[in-house]
């Protein structure tokens, strides 16, 4: 979730309270009336979109994926040490080439290929399950196994489907309305000062347009003509 459009939207919802509960001194002003109910219409969009990015969480998939990658790379050297003790035994070179691995090197590389090397030595230990059976090589680890791969799969896409979705609707929804409230700030900022009398709802509204932690969108126009520091509310 990107902080900035969620900090912003916390301002717009200030504002918006803040002219509801002064809405006697706009309440016959047709202008700030229609602008009032695009920001709003935008605005509810908007946090429809960012409470739904809030609650695309990949950390939980992540987490999962990591625990099944080291159950899987623990299982397959213990695997591996038995595959060593078979391959020096019948003096196959073959099959020590490929099960010969310390903790280093069969994490060597990038996940995709470690789940690959350990995938490529079970498939060997399935394919000669009966002669290794004298090497304490049963079919229940290597299914075991097997399903801890599938289970790192089924997590590790669901990481990727969650981070993909997350910023297609960022791209495609939220900053287009954000830009849109923005805009109609720019008027309505000028409309309260411009159109309204009561100088207590109009500091009442400039206060509400303070934007914390925004710096981003900090600029020259709100600067504190009292103080010479910067808020944002924009």
């Amino acid at each position: 979730m990107n902080q900035s459009y969620s900090n912003f939207l916390t301002m717009v919802q200030a504002v918006l309270a803040s002219m509801k509960k002064d809405q006697e001194a706009w309440s016959n002003e047709q202008e700030i009336i229609t602008e009032i109910a695009a920001i709003e219409t935008d605005f509810k969009a908007a946090k429809a979109i960012d409470d739904a990015l809030s609650g695309m969480d990949a950390k939980a998939y992540t987490n999962a994926s990591n625990q099944e990658y080291e159950i899987i790379v623990s299982l397959t050297l213990k695997l591996c040490k038995k595959l060593c003790v078979s391959a020096r035994r019948n003096n196959d070179p073959a099959l020590l080439l490929l099960a010969n691995h310390s903790q280093s090197s069969i994490t060597a590389g990038k996940r995709k290929e470690i789940i690959s090397r350990c995938t490529a030595i079970i498939n060997k230990a399935d394919s000669m399950l009966e002669a290794l059976q004298v090497y304490k090589v049963t079919e229940k680890e290597i299914t075991a196994i097997r399903q801890h791969i599938e289970s790192f799969d089924v997590h590790t896409d669901e990481r990727s489907n969650i981070k993909t979705d997350k910023t297609t609707l960022t791209q495609l929804n939220l900053p287009d309305l954000i830009q849109s409230i923005r805009q109609r700030f720019v008027i309505l900022d000028d409309m309260i000062e411009g159109f309204l009398d009561d100088e207590d709802v109009i500091a009442r509204y400039k206060q509400s347009r303070v934007v914390v932690n925004y710096g981003k969108m900090k600029t020259a126009k709100n600067k504190s003509s009292e103080t010479g520091s910067t808020v944002s509310s924009k």
